[in-house]
């Protein structure tokens, strides 16, 4: 399997949690000539990050590869047996991905001192602390958000928590988190696989922000 992926993505990032945690083989791989060249976009027409490649197959959107990958590498299940608990680890991974996600991406543009505005940035750090208190009408941390073992649910969250702590830290601002999503992502992110996962996106992440705050 190919990986199509770059260090500094999120989904990226939250596709390669999966990858490890099932110990599937695969070669990580930049887009030639950057995800948006035309030699991409032969091989993934939407032109984003991740994507995964098997012989001339090609699936993309971080979701899609996920649910892919639950269905091809089941052991360890990353989706729970029982319907309900299942059909509630996928609005999880929809509200990262549709609700809280994207607020987090709002504010890459906030890093730059001269491209700040505080009142943007103390704006969205409100939406984010309300979102956060959203999800935790679904979750229940035991320790991991909906199981006692790491699921679906908890890959997007592993990297956009700590992603939004780290640039409002960057723009002067602090994340209020709630005690028991602390507690999650203390023991969540202790995982092997998530360790393993997250490294080379937590060195990217870190050099871009301390690039960043220099401009």
């Amino acid at each position: 399997m190919i990986f199509y992926a770059t260090a500094l993505s999120s989904y990226s990032a939250k596709v390669r949690i999966v990858l490890c945690a099932k110990g599937v083989e695969f070669e990580e791989c930049e887009p030639p000539e950057g995800y948006r060249s035309e030699v991409y976009r032969a091989i993934v027409p939407m032109g984003t990050l991740p994507a995964i490649q098997e012989g001339v197959w090609v699936l993309s959107e971080s979701e899609a590869i996920n649910e892919y990958l639950e269905e091809a590498y089941p052991k360890p299940a990353m989706l729970p047996a029982e319907k309900q608990l299942r059909g509630h680890v996928r609005f999880v991974c929809r509200f990262h991905d549709m609700y809280l996600e994207p607020l987090v991406r709002t504010l890459f543009a906030q890093v730059k001192p001269s491209h700040r505005q505080a009142e943007v940035v103390t704006a969205q750090r409100l939406e984010i602390e309300r979102r956060l208190g959203q999800l935790l009408l679904w979750a229940r941390p035991q320790p991991y958000l909906l199981t006692p073992e790491l699921s679906l649910a908890d890959c997007g969250l592993l990297v956009t928590l700590p992603l939004a702590q780290e640039i409002l830290a960057a723009t002067g601002q602090q994340l209020t988190v709630p005690t028991a999503l602390r507690n999650w992502h203390a023991a969540a992110s202790a995982h092997p696989a998530v360790v393993q996962a997250l490294a080379p996106w937590a060195l990217a992440t870190r050099a871009w922000l301390s690039q960043s705050a220099r401009a």
